[in-house]
């Protein structure tokens, strides 16, 4: 398994207008704090900057704004990440009207080339203008080394006969959240008060704010080449800066041109924008282009011997390293301190940049490579513990009721209405009732705990949020005396194509498995973590909690007597009712066909009637917990689940499913795993290419698909491998597919590092010399102490 450059390389060959904006988000590069899609600064520098081939999105991590809009008669504020003014407009002209970029302008050449290794993006196009070919090869990166810059740097070689070159450098403060169509109603422009000012040394700087209180952005520019310096002229038309030089061409007919760009916002700025914009100047770095490249790729360098991974499949690890490439770019080691989610398409407007549930697919990695990014995460959730408190009493219940869709504070911010791009009509949008993510939360809370043996972070932030997820779950469980048992009403699972019962128009339904399961679970976890700790330190949670005796009666209680739709013939349904919805006919499952919401409500009907489903639902549980742990829990409640009914229920949700979620290939890969071996990695190589292999006008373009791409490391980690943190030691029970091939990679677990390697039919675990002590490794066999220095060989056959 040697290092063969073409692993850490995703490319294309050629320009392809009607692909652009798709690979704009998939090569887009990120350091946690800024994220920069791939967008042609040509094009950005041209004299009408609109264009439908390219969008130049540039973004500060969290950076919301929830300015109002109208949308469907109704006043509406929604967070949004913001679209940052676009810095990075370069263009060149030999006589200041025919400029390089309009897309007649002839490519003879054309290559596009991620460098995941070096975390920057290159180019190299052969163009001809006006007769004369060049040859441009470019880079760019966001600074791993320094989270506020942004290098562009062009080498343009120019043919004989060329002495001189005009260069033009655009900064655009006109730019609007306007990538995605049918959200235009919520996006649309969003900075206010901009401020500009240039000097005729190529540098530039601009102020701005937006709508919510507090929000403020300045941002710096400098242009420079290597010619003979001369003077540039700057030129303001309407919000955007022109800046233009004449550049005289040495006998090597070569020209280097370089942006370097500096961002900063709010309380990194002073008050005074004029100031801001001064300071941001200054900030602008003086070092050379080599020593800024040289300082990012080495801190690349370290994240990826963090978190080695190789294949022995070229074509496998690829875009596994896709995957963790962009997993470690929007959350990274810049991110630390700030206040971060996990957005599920990146830093990018896709979702307007807001947090869902995706996180329960970047855990598991994270907390076993990097603990604490996961802590950050954690962090972000903790800090609006308080708000999710006020939401619950306002709806009448106990606890922390976070909301589904989350931004820069703790309010909901699901949209009220999705806009049909085939009808043209406002759909009602009901997925603020997923309550299900209280149960992420904790179980991601809890994840952290294993995998790091933190019990201060037990005791303190994890355990709090635990025991007050577990609290709110108590008080929204019902008890129905028919049924002799709790149930959850008006709730919507993972699967969004149900939102209504299939005889009513109340929205939300009664007794999701998920949910249900997900509460039991979560409550069950609230006495564990009191257990798990010392008696001091779980008195003192149960203290600032005002957690009573009482109240973990209850719990015990209900997590005893939760209501489970489950059918006669032991299947695990979705929800009370759904056995009674209509079949879907077959021509629904062909490609080729809109998305089904749409097209079904364009057509007057919905989703809601039919027995589909967009993502796994029961299935997630199955990703989750292993088998044993579904069976007990569901065993736990007095019903009977044995692993034929577990099959039966797993063959009839995968009747359902449409995989219209980015989500649903991965679930199903890590499902299956230990079931139907075949299927699982049949379904995870089509997880490969969610946005690799994805249509030009798929969701790609609004961002890449973060979830699935974490999942998949999941799966291969998790699943596969078979290797996950309990409290008793670190799992490993190995189920590798036939066709799988040999694996390396690493895991921590409570601060040891353990290098794992799956090579023909045995899995070697080895603890680095540098532990501190022997790291516990639980076998189904027994438990075995892996002292420092020592392996561990286990056999494993393929399946």
């Amino acid at each position: 398994m040697g290092r063969d450059e073409t692993r850490w390389q995703v490319g294309f060959d050629a320009f392809d207008p009607v692909d652009e904006r798709r690979r704009e988000a998939l090569l887009a590069l990120g350091n946690g704090v800024l994220s920069w899609r791939a967008a042609a600064p040509e094009a950005a520098a041209a004299d009408d900057a609109a264009t439908d081939v390219h969008y130049a999105g540039f973004y500060r991590a969290g950076w919301y704004d929830d300015g109002r809009r109208d949308v469907n008669g109704e006043a509406v504020n929604l967070a949004a990440l913001v679209n940052l003014p676009d810095p990075f407009g370069l263009s060149v002209s030999l006589d200041g009207r025919r400029w390089f970029g309009p897309p007649e302008v002839q490519r003879l050449r054309y290559r596009q080339t991620l460098r995941m290794d070096r975390g920057c993006l290159e180019r190299e196009i052969i163009f001809a203008l006006d007769g004369h070919r060049f040859h441009l090869k470019e880079v760019r990166l966001l600074s791993l080394a320094e989270p506020h810059l942004a290098v562009l740097r062009w080498n343009l070689h120019c043919p004989p006969g060329i002495d001189r070159l005009l260069v033009r450098a655009v900064l655009d403060g006109g730019v609007e959240n306007a990538l995605i169509k049918k959200n235009r109603a919520y996006e649309g422009k969003r900075l206010l008060d901009l401020g500009m000012e240039s000097a005729d040394d190529g540098r530039a700087a601009l102020s701005a704010r937006v709508s919510t209180p507090g929000r403020r952005l300045a941002m710096a520019v400098s242009t420079r080449h290597d010619a003979a310096p001369t003077p540039w002229q700057c030129l303001r038309k309407g919000e955007r800066l022109l800046q233009q030089t004449e550049c005289a061409l040495g006998d090597h007919r070569r020209l280097v041109i370089e942006k370097r760009v500096i961002v900063q916002v709010d309380r990194e700025l002073p008050d005074d924008p004029g100031v801001a914009r001064r300071q941001v100047l200054e900030r602008l770095p003086t070092q050379n282009f080599a020593r800024l490249h040289l300082r990012h790729a080495k801190a690349w360098r370290q994240l990826w011997v963090d978190a080695p991974l190789t294949l022995c499949d070229p074509e496998m690890e690829r875009p596994l390293r896709l995957h963790a490439f962009h997993l470690l770019q929007t959350i990274s080691p810049h991110s630390l301190g700030e206040d971060l989610g996990f957005p599920p398409r990146g830093w990018q407007e896709g979702y307007f940049g807001q947090v869902f549930w995706d996180e329960i697919f970047a855990y598991p990695f994270l907390s076993t490579h990097f603990p604490d990014l996961a802590r950050l995460l954690l962090d972000y959730r903790h800090r609006r513990i308080d708000m999710a408190r006020e939401r619950a009493r306002e709806a009448g219940l106990r606890g922390a009721m976070f909301p589904w869709r989350s931004a820069g504070d703790g309010h909901e911010q699901t949209p009220p209405f999705q806009c049909n791009p085939l009808s043209g009509h406002w759909m009602p949008d009901h997925t603020q009732l997923q309550r299900h993510i209280g149960a992420t939360i904790a179980h991601d809370a809890w994840q952290l705990y294993l995998a790091t043996g933190d019990e201060q972070l037990l005791a303190g932030k994890a355990g709090e949020l635990i025991l007050e997820i577990a609290r709110f779950w108590a008080s929204l469980a019902q008890w129905n005396a028919d049924l002799g048992r709790y149930v959850i009403l008006g709730v919507i699972g993972p699967d969004e194509y149900h939102n209504l019962p299939p005889d009513g128009l109340k929205p939300g339904l009664d007794n999701n498995a998920y949910t249900n399961l997900m509460a039991v679970w979560t409550l069950s976890l609230g006495l564990e973590v009191l257990n798990a700790l010392p008696q001091a330190m779980a008195e003192a949670l149960r203290e600032k909690v005002k957690l009573q005796s009482a109240e973990l009666m209850n719990w015990v209680e209900i997590a005893r007597k939760m209501y489970l739709p489950i059918r006669e013939d032991g299947i695990l349904a979705q929800f009370d009712g759904s056995e009674r919805l209509q079949p879907t006919p077959k021509a629904w499952r062909q490609d080729g066909r809109p998305r089904l919401d749409w097209m079904l409500e364009a057509k007057g009907d919905r989703t809601d009637r039919y027995q589909l489903a967009k993502q796994p639902d029961v299935l997630m549980l199955l990703y989750i917990f292993p088998h044993s742990e579904l069976q007990r829990l569901v065993r736990s409640l007095g019903y009977a689940f044995d692993d034929e009914a577990l099959y039966r229920t797993v063959q009839h949700h995968l009747s359902d499913l449409t995989h219209e979620s980015s989500l649903s290939l991965v679930v199903c890969a890590g499902a299956l795993s230990r079931i139907e071996p075949e299927d699982s990695w049949d379904y995870f190589q089509q997880s490969m290419g969610v946005d690799l292999d994805s249509p030009s006008d798929g969701g790609t373009l609004e961002g890449v698909h973060l979830g699935a791409m974490a999942g998949s490391l999941d799966v291969l980690q998790r699943h596969y491998l078979g290797i996950w943190p309990e409290r008793d030691g670190l799992h490993v029970c190995p189920a590798p597919p036939k066709a799988l091939g040999d694996v390396a990679l690493s895991v921590l677990y409570r601060g040891a590092s353990l290098s794992v390697l799956l090579q023909d039919c045995q899995l070697v675990i080895r603890s680095a010399i540098a532990n501190r002590g022997a790291v516990p490794i639980k076998l189904p066999s027994g438990l075995v102490q892996l002292s420092p220095g020592e392996q561990l060989a286990i056999a494993c056959s393929r399946r």
